[in-house]
């Protein structure tokens, strides 16, 4: 009897490892064999989700011949779980506002579609935990992370695409004019009586540094990396680092103020300012010169460089100014205006042919092109008054700033 128990037990333990196919022993389920595979196709390749919509993926599963194969489970993953997620069978939940990407796989094969999310369309206003004036705005490439400063030392950060914005203790009671960040952890702020502010863990704390040997008013700032970056202000003050920020060297190459500095990578740049006045350099701002004769006399507020070659300005009255190639140099040349009526205080080009304009008309005003400065069209801001920086991460999703703390939002290029 002992012996016909241990038969029995054994055979048992043979079933339940498998060796007969209808057993499934208990909760385990036998997992279907999947044939080799040579692809898996993700149906829609991409999609756009307004914030709580959901929409239904498909995945289907080839093998060697090309033939659809049916019953196959598929894993399915996201990019960014802030920013969609997915059940088991590829049903999308859109919870935030950015781009990620949707991966179905199975066999070792897998397909990828992307994902665009938005809360609403246009411009609209996103709070801003401040009633104080906003003077720049700078987003890092996920466009969750971004930070935006203004007067009396007022810095706020956002983790979250600016769904919510809270302010972040800068240790200076100084206006705040420009800011820029190197990495997710790394950024400076510049501002009057020669302020210059550095954070190395994403803006919890606030230094300033005490080595760049400048009192005056400082305006804007651009860093090309971690280790080159420049800062502009009053009096045509240019402070340059090339160690990150452990030592600066001052020049001025005109007596004028300053307002905004541009580089295409870590040598060229050029820096614009009141008068008309526009300098240029080739060598990291060891050197600068002055751009003769000026294009204009009216004050240049902004300046984006995308390249070496290729460069915008624009100022007050509508003043627009352009970059061309000569055989041997390079020339500004002033373009038919923004309008006359149209202050413009910031501008960035997001690539060659699509970029952004902010400031003023009586209200806050957005322009947009599409042709690569050729030609401009008005925007609803949805700003009751002026703008004065604008920042985009993509041709979709852009965050203005402005007076009493104005904070607004496109993630759908502004229409």
């Amino acid at each position: 009897m002992r012996r016909r128990q241990l038969v029995l037990g054994a055979l048992l333990a043979l079933a339940c490892a498998g060796m007969f196919t209808g057993c499934s022993c208990g909760s385990n389920p036998v997992a279907p064999v999947v044939p080799p595979l040579s692809a898996v196709i993700l149906t829609p390749p991409s999609d756009t989700l307004v914030v709580g919509a959901q929409h239904q993926f498909t995945a289907q599963a080839f093998d060697t011949n090309g033939t659809a194969v049916a019953g196959v489970p598929f894993h399915w993953a996201v990019g960014d779980p802030n920013v969609i997620t997915v059940s088991s069978t590829g049903r999308v939940t859109a919870v935030g506002e950015g781009v990620t990407t949707l991966v179905a796989s199975a066999g070792g094969k897998a397909d990828t579609a992307t994902v665009a999310t938005f809360v609403q369309a246009g411009w609209y206003t996103q709070p801003s935990s401040t009633t104080n004036e906003l003077f720049a705005i700078t987003f890092r490439p996920d466009g969750r992370s971004g930070w935006a400063v203004g007067d009396a030392g007022t810095i706020v950060h956002t983790a979250d695409a600016g769904a919510s914005w809270s302010t972040q203790v800068s240790s200076t009671a100084f206006n705040l004019h420009g800011v820029s960040f190197t990495s997710d952890q790394t950024g400076f702020a510049v501002g009057f009586g020669g302020t210059v502010m550095r954070t190395t863990n994403g803006g919890t704390t606030w230094t300033r540094l005490t080595n760049v040997g400048a009192s005056a008013n400082l305006l804007d700032v651009w860093f090309a990396d971690a280790q080159h970056g420049w800062a502009v202000g009053a009096n045509g003050l240019i402070v340059r680092t090339d160690d990150g920020g452990a030592s600066w060297s001052r020049q001025n190459p005109t007596a004028q103020q300053l307002n905004s500095v541009s580089f295409s990578d870590t040598t060229n740049g050029w820096a614009v300012g009141e008068g008309g006045v526009i300098v240029g350099t080739h060598d990291g701002g060891r050197s600068w010169y002055v751009v003769q004769p000026s294009v204009t006399s009216n004050a240049l507020k902004a300046v984006w460089r995308r390249s070496n070659t290729a460069a915008w300005a624009g100022g007050a009255q509508g003043t627009y100014a352009t970059t061309s190639s000569t055989p041997d140099s390079l020339q500004w040349n002033l373009q038919p205006s923004f309008g006359v009526s149209n202050q413009v205080f910031g501008l960035m080009m997001v690539d060659d042919l699509t970029g952004y304009a902010v400031g003023s008309n009586g209200q806050g005003l957005v322009l947009k092109t599409e042709n690569g400065g050729g030609s401009w069209s008005p925007q609803l801001s949805n700003a009751p008054a002026q703008l004065n920086d604008v920042w985009f991460v993509d041709g979709l999703r852009g965050w203005a700033v402005g007076a009493v703390g104005r904070i607004v939002h496109t993630s759908k290029g502004g229409l």
